[in-house]
């Protein structure tokens, strides 16, 4: 799905030292167990020699074993594209930490009803307009309108994106989480930026914490399955600043990777934001949702000019717009063409919340500044 402010999450993808010890201490009791500690010297030759050998190949074993259990980096291809599924339910997650042989079934996300689509594509940096600008990263995304750039060397680094001829550019990128990554390890960052709007300097901050949890099968709607996935649990505060006051975001998800591919194959996601003006009570929003992979292709497929969702939908007292960071404002009309409301879009955040519990019962049309609009249902 896409989750980034101003970007995708591919919201949108480490050493085995986790591995490792867990291996070391399991071959360290086979060592000092007395029964080879007091009869090692009584032994034949041959017999020690036999041992040694045993001994050289379990741990070549575990050792494999272990190098195996870890995220390594994709290799995003220039033409491919995406299309990722939006909804707004999910049930929560059991534990399994530094677990390898999971099975994970996601296939009931298709059935709770309200699925929007998402599509993108992945584009060369030189190709795009501001390319200059993001030379450090590997790839730019492109869909909704905006156009996101990201990186996959060394780590999966978020370097910034362009909307509506505004460039959010990371001075400090945000770097989710190392590769390779094995299970037990966790990763943090911080990141920031500062860009202008309207006038107005905005100064970002934010830190990421990634934690990689288990390993194992993925089934997908359409009972779509992959092997080799990892599940991942992040966290994430982002904090935009100006004279006006402060807007922070806060996302914490569960997300499954797979070194085949340079985005999530699955999310599930809580957001909540606080509004903070200068003099004024903060204003809180909360709300979840779920992104899936629905395919992925070679060739670049022109973007669905309404490349962004909208749920719940019906609503009862906000709305949250994910995918919707082409445009700068939305406003709210009744079927008889009255405005009953009109926001400001913050610019560079994947989703954002809009406080509807005002509406009376009905049915209304969502535009936004990019011309795209969608109906809203508002039941109570």
């Amino acid at each position: 799905m896409f989750r980034k402010e101003c970007g995708f999450d591919s919201h949108s993808g480490y050493l085995e030292q986790g591995n490792l010890q867990e291996n070391a201490s399991l071959l360290g009791a086979f060592f000092v167990c007395p029964y080879f500690s007091l009869s090692i010297l009584d032994y034949p030759q041959s017999h020690l020699l036999e041992m040694k050998s045993f001994y050289a190949l379990l741990v070549a074993v575990l050792l494999a074993a272990g190098a195996q259990a870890q995220l390594q980096s994709p290799s995003p291809e220039i033409g491919e594209s995406f299309v990722q599924k939006v909804v707004e339910a999910f049930e929560p997650l059991g534990e399994d930490s530094s677990t390898t042989g999971q099975v994970w079934d996601l296939s009931y996300l298709a059935a709770t009803g309200g699925v929007q689509s998402v599509p993108a594509a992945i584009l060369s940096v030189a190709a795009t307009p501001n390319g200059k600008v993001f030379a450090g990263s590997d790839v730019a995304m492109e869909g909704g309108g905006q156009t996101t750039y990201y990186s996959y060397g060394d780590s999966y680094e978020y370097h910034g994106g362009v909307q509506n001829n505004l460039i959010v550019a990371y001075d400090d990128t945000e770097v989710y989480f190392p590769f390779p990554f094995a299970l037990g390890e966790s990763h943090e960052d911080t990141f920031s930026c500062e860009y202008g709007t309207a006038g107005i300097t905005v100064y970002r901050t934010g830190q990421v914490l990634a934690e990689c949890l288990s390993e194992g099968m993925l089934t997908l709607p359409g009972e779509v399955t992959y092997d080799n996935v990892y599940r991942l649990h992040l966290s994430e505060v982002l904090v935009d600043s100006t004279f006006l006051g402060t807007y922070e975001v806060q996302v914490e998800g569960d997300y499954f990777f797979s070194s085949a591919y340079p985005l999530t194959l699955a999310a599930l996601i809580q957001y909540s934001t606080v509004d903070t003006p200068i003099s004024g009570d903060p204003v809180f929003t909360e709300t979840s949702y779920s992104v899936w992979m629905d395919s992925y292709t070679v060739g670049v497929d022109e973007p669905a000019a309404q490349a962004w969702a909208m749920l719940p939908n019906p609503a009862r007292n906000q709305v949250t717009l994910v995918g919707a960071q082409s445009a700068s404002e939305v406003v709210i009309y009744g079927l008889d063409g009255r405005e009953w409301k009109r926001s400001v879009l913050r610019p560079g955040l994947q989703a954002q919340t809009i406080d509807v519990s005002e509406l009376p019962v009905g049915t209304y049309v969502v535009h936004t500044s990019d011309g795209t609009a969608k109906k809203l249902v508002i039941e109570r």
